[in-house]
């Protein structure tokens, strides 16, 4: 599975600091290049504006990916607090996904909600 961790400024983010200088940085780095070594990690790396990051994650469960964002030091050090979202990508150049949506797929969708009587 794959598994979207947002990271956002927790109860030790130091204001005014630039988010590569925050405490435990170095560490997070060092922590994400290693699973992104193992072949695990997808993407990764900070929203504009220092306000915390993201980090696109394959996991062979939902818990596996909690223990992964659990141990990061940022995390581990109250610099980052996070949230797990199941990803369940439906377009992907990383995998050459794409579902080429068009007006059937529309036509289609409008024709199953006329039937639930939604639309």
């Amino acid at each position: 599975m794959r598994y979207l961790i947002l990271l956002t400024p927790s109860k030790k983010w130091r204001d005014g600091v630039a988010l590569h200088n925050q405490p435990f940085m170095p560490e997070h780095a060092v922590y994400v290049q290693t699973e992104y070594n193992k072949g695990n990690i997808v993407l990764a790396g900070p929203f504009g504006g220092s306000t915390g990051g993201a980090i696109v994650i394959d996991a062979a469960t939902e818990e596996e990916a909690i223990t992964f964002a659990d141990n990061d030091p940022t995390v581990k050090n109250g610099i980052f607090s996070y949230e797990i979202k199941q990803w369940d990508y439906k377009m992907s150049k990383c995998e050459t996904e794409n579902p080429a949506f068009d007006q059937d797929y529309v036509d289609y969708k409008h024709k199953i909600q006329k039937e639930l009587g939604i639309i």
